[in-house]
């Protein structure tokens, strides 16, 4: 791992795995970081312009029906859409990681499955405003693209039948 803050982020936070609808993390990522050549060795069939290096990154999970990779190098993470061409997913590890946080904080707020003691207001509408509030202030770029996979996150908490498509 070259970048010194994505070292510190797997070091010390670690990548969140919690029942949700958003994310699958890799399950081998706790023993082995898998390169993105071991799940995807055609990078170069699927996409028009392939990032110098994406063969090595690491394998995180998926979002739904896209794969996700961290750029050891650089500390960013990529979208690697069955659909369209890569495109930045975070700016940063710690930035994803903040995201899913986020979503978690707010689940309460919009999950009409979620138990807990602590009664708080069901309000999904307040909790997407706070969610995109909090996201852009966070990682601005990782919502700069209007196809990204992230608005289809925030469109769920809205919309639960909203299927990421």
């Amino acid at each position: 791992m070259g970048e010194p803050d994505a070292r510190e982020v797997l070091g010390t936070l670690g990548i969140p795995v919690w029942d949700n609808p958003w994310f699958d993390i890799d399950a081998e990522l706790a023993e082995r970081f898998g390169r993105v050549e071991d799940w995807d060795g055609k990078l170069t069939d699927r996409y028009s312009v392939v990032p110098t290096g994406a063969d090595k990154w690491i394998g995180l999970g998926m979002i739904p029906y896209d794969g996700l990779a961290l750029d050891p190098g650089a500390g960013t993470v990529y979208c690697l859409p069955d659909d369209s061409e890569i495109y930045l997913w975070n700016s940063s590890l710690r930035s994803f990681v903040h995201f899913l946080y986020l979503l978690q904080l707010e689940r309460p707020h919009f999950d009409a499955q979620w138990e807990s003691e602590i009664e708080v207001p069901y309000d999904p509408e307040a909790a997407q405003v706070r969610v995109r509030r909090a996201m852009m202030s966070v990682d601005p770029a990782a919502l700069d693209n209007p196809d990204s996979r992230w608005h289809g996150i925030l469109t769920y908490i809205v919309d639960p039948e909203h299927h990421f498509l």
